[in-house]
């Protein structure tokens, strides 16, 4: 639960930092994708070097289960990655935040069906009932609308929670920072030759203002392997959960934006899900 509560702060100051420098920056997703990869790969292998973790592969990972699992990761991260990113960057996608919540549930319906250790009904029950409770708080009245963005972003729902059972079975081969290492450096080479970014354009501000989205990557992105590792992907979704409440706790008390009933509601469910789940001793 702890590696969850670190992933939680990590995730709240990743997308408070993205909302500045996409909306306010105008930074292009073409650019802003691939050197957020970058220097994720570089702040991670820095910390391995600091920490004296050797910055290569693991020798049991060349059987022929891990070299095809950890293939799959990749392709299946710069699918998801791309169809964020492109969903992201088109403003007239009003269900943006409904779709991307289902995310939690999803990756817990996963867990729960394929991974037998995820299945403690107790627990599971109370990520269900978060993760339900954050969908309702993003519904709106007016109708869906599924157009082409929208189903991308529905596809890399999925492939984020298909993506969690295939880390959780590499971490039985790598280190939780070392797994996140190979990841970026991979990801980063796809999304390279994909957008070809000229990173000689990139203002010095722009360039800091993606380095600390990159710290806060880290730190989430780290600690949610270690909390999947650790304390099981359920429970660590049931943390993560908290990230959206302190997002809409910082735009109520900093940028005074209104709150509906609904987010409260939802407010006040998550904590106590993850609060009993504490009290009850689900967290390692």
């Amino acid at each position: 639960m702890v590696s969850g509560l670190l992933a939680v702060l990590g995730f709240a100051g990743g997308v408070l930092t993205s909302k500045f420098e996409l909306s306010k920056r105008k930074v292009p997703i073409s650019v802003h994708a691939p050197l957020l990869f970058l220097l994720l790969c570089f702040v991670t292998g820095m910390i391995m070097i600091a920490t004296g973790q050797k910055v290569m592969l693991p020798d049991v990972v060349f059987g022929p289960s891990y070299i095809i699992a950890f293939i799959i990761m990749i392709c299946v991260a710069v699918a998801w990655n791309v169809f964020y990113y492109q969903a992201l960057s088109k403003e007239n996608i009003q269900e943006f935040d409904l779709i991307i919540v289902t995310e939690p549930l999803v990756t817990i319906a996963l867990a729960g069906v394929y991974l037998s250790s995820e299945r403690n009904p107790t627990v599971l029950l109370l990520a269900l009932i978060a993760a339900i409770a954050l969908i309702f708080a993003h519904m709106r009245h007016h109708k869906v609308r599924i157009d082409r963005y929208a189903k991308e972003l529905i596809v890399a729902v999925f492939l984020m929670g298909v993506e969690v059972l295939i880390i959780k079975y590499l971490l039985g081969a790598f280190s939780p920072i070392s797994l996140y290492f190979w990841r970026t450096l991979f990801v980063f080479g796809a999304l390279y030759a994909m957008y070809r970014p000229d990173f000689k354009k990139v203002a010095l501000r722009d360039f800091t203002i993606i380095f600390i989205d990159a710290l806060f990557g880290v730190l989430q992105m780290v600690a949610r392997y270690y909390g999947y590792n650790i304390g099981g992907v359920v429970v660590t979704t049931l943390a993560l959960l908290l990230g959206p409440v302190i997002v809409e706790v910082y735009s109520l008390s900093v940028m005074k934006e209104k709150v509906s009933s609904k987010s409260v509601l939802a407010f006040v469910v998550v904590c106590l899900c993850v609060l009993i789940s504490i009290f009850l001793g689900f967290h390692k």
